[in-house]
């Protein structure tokens, strides 16, 4: 009995987190409106690509997950700009620094979770990447599948077009 619940309580969970984010590929990427070094839109990345990924420090998932992702972002950094957005307050910057970012990692402030709530998210570590010049989605998910292939494809279609 207690089986059967396990797995219809993670149904369950899937579906919501399958609902949860409602952004589409290839649209445009709802407003973004933050404090960064980058501009209150990101608008000073000079990059072709930005990864948003949306995390909380405290989060287990969040800080196991972005070990895994720097590993595999750090190929494509002359290509995408990775921003962490968090609903943190500022003065946790040098925490979220010491643990997931390095000079290649801007860290973005959503403390009002306006950007959190236009994107829709209620479930971190979540991601966003989108190309700079027309500012719409190429991927989003949940940043422990993305990897090498799924960038070389994102940086490769943007080669030919």
């Amino acid at each position: 009995m207690k089986r059967l619940i396990s797995i219809v309580a993670l149904t369950l969970l899937a579906i919501a987190s399958a609902n949860a984010q409602n952004i589409r590929l290839g649209e445009r990427i709802p407003s973004i409106d933050v404090y960064s070094s980058m501009g209150n839109t990101l608008e000073l990345i000079d990059k072709e690509f930005v990864c948003l990924v949306f995390i909380h420090s405290d989060s287990l998932p969040c800080v196991e997950a972005l070990g895994q992702f720097t590993t595999v972002t750090d190929k494509f950094t002359d290509r995408i700009a990775v921003v962490l957005l968090t609903p943190e307050q500022q003065s946790a910057e040098q925490d979220i620094i010491s643990h997931f970012a390095d000079h290649k990692t801007i860290v973005a402030f959503d403390k009002e979770y306006k950007t959190f709530e236009a994107f829709d998210i209620h479930y971190v570590p979540f991601g966003v990447i989108y190309d700079t010049k027309r500012r719409h989605t190429q991927w989003f998910g949940s940043i422990q599948q993305l990897n090498e292939k799924i960038l070389t494809l994102i940086t490769n279609k943007h080669n030919k077009l």
